[in-house]
């Protein structure tokens, strides 16, 4: 990601520099920006009824291309305004894009009073209220048909590509997943100083999976990728087999999140087949297939949820 930020900034460089008004005109070397105490910018609270809002202007007059980041969203602009996730002191970062080709980084703290602006719900769902967190497991109690197709219990397992929206074939629940060790498996998403995301897990199987440990690494996710069923409706109602994807980075993924016909590939990209406050529904084709290819199916509750 970083070098493909450092090739998106240089392109840009290019592009100024050959346009009618480049942003940095026959700049003195004198003037070049070479360390971050040079670098001029300013991170400004919006302010609303007195209190510092959850967004905050960004503003840079040196001569560098800028990307800002909160450690979860990132903006490339040398002037724009940025959504803050959570309250208290929040750390925003500029890497700059100098003239000579050079990336410096400043860190800037910008205090949020309270969360005057909504953001996008998708994060509240996964994460909570954000910095504490939200815990998920595994979804044992789950009762037959609560999303089309689920079987009481079966939270993992395959089934058909596109057909259906939960484990099928081979379904799987609590007596399984204590066999493996993962049946209090825990994932945990916060936003405390970026997208993160934690998995704990207590998985046996060899050469199958993550071994026992705590792994933590990032989440993101995107909800304009989705995938028609053949079979509707999809696990949310719809005409949807997946409405999103869900990536994780770092080195986690989820309980048992590889593919067990595949050389035990671990995923690290699912489709979200089903989000709410209290339910996360995921799964994943193996590679290259189409309808009614193997699929596999993940069923997680929010913990300390009953159904």
């Amino acid at each position: 990601m970083k070098n493909l930020f450092y090739s998106i900034l240089t392109l840009a460089f290019i592009t100024l520099f050959s346009a009618c008004d480049p942003l940095i005109r026959n700049v003195d070397v004198n003037n070049v920006i070479t360390s971050a105490d040079q670098i001029q910018a300013t991170v400004t609270p919006i302010v609303v009824n007195g209190q510092n809002s959850n967004k905050v202007q960004v503003h840079c007059t040196s001569p560098v291309l800028c990307q800002w980041t909160d450690g979860i969203l990132t903006y490339v602009s040398n002037d724009t305004v940025m959504t803050l996730f959570s309250t208290g002191d929040i750390n925003i970062t500029l890497n700059a894009l100098t003239a000579m080709g050079d990336t410096i980084t400043k860190d800037y703290t910008a205090q949020v009073d309270e969360m005057t602006f909504p953001v996008d719900p998708h994060w509240e769902l996964f994460a909570g209220d954000g910095t504490s967190g939200k815990t998920w497991v595994w979804a044992t109690d789950i009762p037959a048909n609560w999303a089309p197709g689920v079987s009481a219990g079966g939270v993992y397992g395959n089934g058909g590509y596109l057909e259906h929206n939960a484990p099928t074939w081979w379904s799987n629940g609590l007596n399984e997943l204590q066999g493996w060790n993962v049946a209090n498996d825990q994932m945990t998403f916060d936003l405390n100083g970026g997208a993160n995301f934690t998995l704990v897990t207590g998985n046996s199987q060899t050469d199958k999976g993550l071994p026992p440990g705590t792994y933590k690494g990032s989440f993101k996710f995107d909800f304009s990728k989705t995938v028609t069923t053949n079979s509707p409706p999809g696990a949310s109602g719809d005409n949807n087999w997946s409405i999103g994807t869900l990536t994780l980075s770092g080195g986690p993924t989820v309980s048992l999140g590889f593919l067990p016909n595949n050389n035990n590939a671990s995923i690290y990209t699912y489709n979200i087949l089903y989000l709410d406050d209290n339910v996360m529904m995921l799964g994943v084709p193996d590679p290259g297939v189409g309808d009614w290819g193997e699929a596999w199916f993940w069923i997680f509750k929010r913990q300390g949820y009953t159904f």
